[in-house]
Formats: structure tokens, C-alpha cells, sequence
């Protein structure tokens, strides 16, 4: 696998985000609207480097950050580069895997199929879905709602045997159907891809269209959102930007791709930050669904989730949401309904660096004091690997697995996909893909019997398995 260390591509920042905020918050008439933005990208670009740059020059960030207020002209800020290899910079239309925001789309089409009377939420899939028919009951709203007991896909046996990179979408149903509920359906909250997975084998029943035929002839077409589609094979499209992982301290490594068949429903869409500017404001603001299924879409049916998005508040605003991330990428789209406002974080870096610079670009487009983040600096020592492999439980259905690979130290979740750790001062390790320190920790013996996920006291605590 190649790697590339990243170099700075600040050269390529586009529309400061304070910019973004003085126009979206103006309501100017077109005729000013180029002066306003030399004025305030000259005058305000020096803060938004100092909110944006250390991201992007720890290699932690690379894509597009957008933002519009309705009936407003849509701004977006590129960073850094679609193509490494190339050197080819960011553009404003550059097309991303959006991960998990996808669910609002397999949402809407459930959504739509009640509007057509093709089934209902309360109904028991199984009386759509044939192999579901041995299981105890599960309805649609508890596929919606996280709250099924169906498996996540990424701890199926068929997705670590290849890592993700292939398989049938039949065969992830058939698995779904016939491995045990984690609770009984109802009973808990546990969020899930895999029933986000049968939502669209429910789709497909129901239209008797394929998933991603029925997305685009009933959303992506009349909405007229010509960069956007469901991940399916074929040829190359032009305009979709290159993913990649983290490696070690500051590089980056070209993503494997997850074959569609383990993304379809939960993560498999493409799209660019206009595009999804113009969802989100077509969504919310009407266009789309009827009031009484957009109610069911936002309302909060527990644990800060309605059907396909998160339900929270940010900086004291109500807020409708979701982030993403898939092999390569990381994403997050947020509508404030107060303001009519919508913000897009699209990048091309699997990191969870994401979930600061979200925060960070609402904070400057609502015009909130927020602090100015600290470039990410760490000296990568030279720590040893012997000792550290082993399964590490975290309760009875999480497990976090540390492997070598090389003289790389590398952990993943059950299944899921692998991220590496990079040592750091004092001891500890740095997961650039996750955000997150990681300390291993010994017994009285100085055998290595615990993994500690976070800096802090209060830090998650995995056992050793024998």
C-alpha cells in the first residue's frame, strides 16, 4: 500500500468561513455581493486559517466546507487536495462520499413508500422481507429508530473475511436475517447499519425498483441533484475526489473501497456540498415530504434520533443532523431550522477531526464566540510493539483487537476497519483516524491487561482477553 506524506495546501483555501458567515448573515442584494466577499475574505481569512489550518497542515483535513441560509446564495470553502498523487487541488464541486448522512436518504424513500401506500411504518418487515419471518417481530420505525437489534454490518463475518471488498447485497440480507438480535427488538438503542441495510431491501420490495433506481427517479432527479447517486459499480465519474486514511504522524494512505453491497442504505451515496445544500433546504423547508411524514422524520423517537437523523441542540439552536464516515471519508450536514441555515462538511480524510471542525464552522457561520483550536503537534516516539496484540473487551458485545502490521500498531472494533495508532510522548498512542488517545496499561507481573480509550480518569477500560 503506497503512503504519501501530506504538505500543506493552504495555498488552496478558498472562501474563509467568516466570509461565508458575514454574507449568509447580510441578506445583500447580488449587486454588492462580489465587494462583500473580497472585503470579507481579505479581512477575515487570517481567523478562519487559525480555525481550518491546523487541520489541514496536520493532515488531518482535506475537502469542502459550505454553508447557506435559505433564498441566500450558497457559499463554499475548498481545502487541499482531491488527488495527492496529482497534486490537484479542491474544488467547490468536488463530489465525496457522504457515509452516513445517506440515511436520510433511505429514510425519505421509506418515507415516500408510505406516502404511497406501499407500506407502513409499524409494519413487521417481515411481512415485506420473507427471510425475517422466523425472527421475532421487528417493525420498520424500529430499523429507523436504531432500535431493531439488528447487527451492525461491520460485524459480520463476511465483512472481515475481506475487509469489506466484496460481497452481494442478497448475501449481507441473508446474514442480517439469520445471526441473533443484539436485545430484543424495542427494548434497547443500538446503532446500526445493518437495518439500515434491510431499510433498503425493504425499498427495493416495496418499489420494485432497485435502491439506487428509486433514489434517483424519486429524489435526485426532480430536485435536480445531478451530482449525487448511489455507489454502484461502473464506470469512472468525473468530478468524484480520491479517499484516504491516515498514516503515522502526518501522512495519508489511499483508502480501500467498501463494496456497495455492505453500504447500500446506510452509507453508500455520493454527492457534492451544493448538492446537499439544496437537499437539505428542499427537505426541510417542504418540498419533499408530506408535514405529517416530515414530523415523523425530526421528531425525537429516543436517544436524540427521528428517522435518519440526529436530533440535538447546538450553541442553543435546534439543530437536524447527521455525520458520516466510510473508508476514506468523513462528513457531517447540519440544518438550524431558527435560521433556515444549512452547513456541509465534506472531506476526502477519514478522521475524526471532523467532529471539531463542525463545530467550529457553525460557530463562525452563526457568529458565536469560539476558541481558536491549537495546531495538533506531537513528537512520534519510538515505542515497542511486543506485548500490545490481543483482544481487548469492552463489554460483552465490543471488542477492540490490536494487530502489527510491520512496525505498525493497528486497532479496530469488532469487524469494523483497521486504524492505526501512532506512538506518542509519555507513553500513550494517537489514533488520527478516531481523534482519540489510547494507553495500554500493565499488571503487578508488567504484563500488558488493559486498553485505556482516552486521556482522561474516566476513560473507557477494555480487559485482555487470555
Amino acid at each position: 500500500m503506497r503512503h504519501i506524506i501530506l504538505r500543506p495546501a493552504r495555498p488552496f483555501v478558498g472562501l474563509a468561513l467568516a466570509a461565508i458567515a458575514a454574507l449568509v448573515a447580510s441578506g445583500s442584494s447580488a449587486a454588492c455581493l462580489a465587494g462583500q466577499i473580497e472585503s470579507a475574505s481579505r479581512e477575515l481569512r487570517p481567523t478562519i486559517d487559525d480555525v481550518v489550518a491546523p487541520f489541514v497542515d496536520a493532515g488531518d483535513f482535506m475537502g469542502v466546507v459550505a454553508a447557506q441560509r435559505a433564498g441566500q446564495t450558497a457559499r463554499a470553502a475548498p481545502y487541499g487536495w482531491a488527488s495527492l498523487e496529482l497534486e490537484t487541488p479542491h474544488r467547490e464541486d468536488g463530489i465525496f462520499m457522504i457515509g452516513s448522512i445517506s440515511k436520510q436518504f433511505t429514510a425519505v424513500a421509506i418515507l415516500l413508500l408510505e406516502e404511497d401506500g406501499k407500506l407502513r411504518t409499524d409494519d413487521e418487515i417481515a411481512s415485506h422481507l420473507e427471510a425475517f419471518r422466523a425472527r421475532p417481530p421487528i417493525t420498520i420505525h424500529q430499523l429507523l429508530t436504531h432500535t431493531s437489534g439488528v447487527m451492525d454490518v461491520y460485524s459480520l463475518d463476511r465483512f472481515g473475511a475481506t475487509a469489506g471488498a466484496s460481497g452481494s447485497f442478497d448475501d449481507v440480507i441473508a446474514d442480517l436475517a439469520r445471526l441473533p438480535l443484539t436485545f430484543e427488538p424495542g427494548r434497547g438503542y443500538a446503532y446500526s447499519n445493518g437495518g439500515y441495510s434491510v431499510l433498503a431491501a425493504l425499498v427495493e420490495r416495496a418499489s420494485g425498483m432497485t435502491y439506487g433506481e428509486f433514489l434517483r427517479e424519486r429524489i435526485f432527479e426532480p430536485l435536480g441533484l445531478e451530482r449525487t447517486a448511489h455507489a454502484s459499480p461502473g464506470p469512472a465519474v468525473t468530478g468524484r475526489v480520491l479517499g484516504y486514511d491516515p498514516w503515522g504522524g502526518n501522512g495519508l494512505e489511499p483508502a480501500p473501497p467498501v463494496a456497495p453491497a455492505f453500504l447500500a442504505g446506510s452509507g453508500s451515496i455520493w454527492s457534492s456540498a451544493a448538492d446537499l445544500l439544496r437537499w437539505t433546504h428542499a427537505l426541510h423547508e417542504g418540498e419533499v415530504l408530506s408535514a405529517d411524514s416530515y414530523e415523523k422524520l425530526v421528531h425525537d423517537h429516543g436517544y436524540g434520533y427521528g428517522y435518519g437523523v440526529s436530533v440535538f441542540t447546538r450553541f442553543g439552536r435546534p439543530a437536524i443532523g447527521h455525520d458520516g464516515r466510510v473508508s476514506g471519508f468523513a462528513s457531517d450536514l447540519a440544518y438550524y431550522p431558527s435560521e433556515t441555515l444549512a452547513v456541509v462538511v465534506l472531506s476526502n480524510v477519514q478522521s475524526v477531526a471532523r467532529d471539531q471542525i463542525r463545530v467550529l464552522a457553525a460557530a463562525a457561520v452563526l457568529g458565536e464566540d469560539y476558541p481558536v483550536p491549537p495546531r495538533r503537534v506531537f513528537t512520534v516516539s519510538s515505542q515497542p510493539l511486543a506485548g500490545l496484540e490481543g483482544d481487548y473487551a469492552f463489554g460483552p458485545d465490543f471488542v477492540v483487537s490490536v494487530t502489527r502490521a510491520g512496525d505498525r500498531l493497528l486497532a479496530r472494533a469488532n469487524q469494523g476497519g483497521y486504524s492505526e495508532l501512532v506512538p506518542i510522548d509519555g507513553g500513550a498512542w494517537f489514533s488520527r483516524m478516531l481523534y482519540a488517545t489510547v494507553r495500554f496499561a500493565r499488571n503487578e507481573e508488567g504484563v500488558v491487561d488493559r486498553l485505556l480509550w482516552g486521556a482522561g480518569d474516566e476513560a473507557p477500560v477494555g480487559v485482555r482477553r487470555p
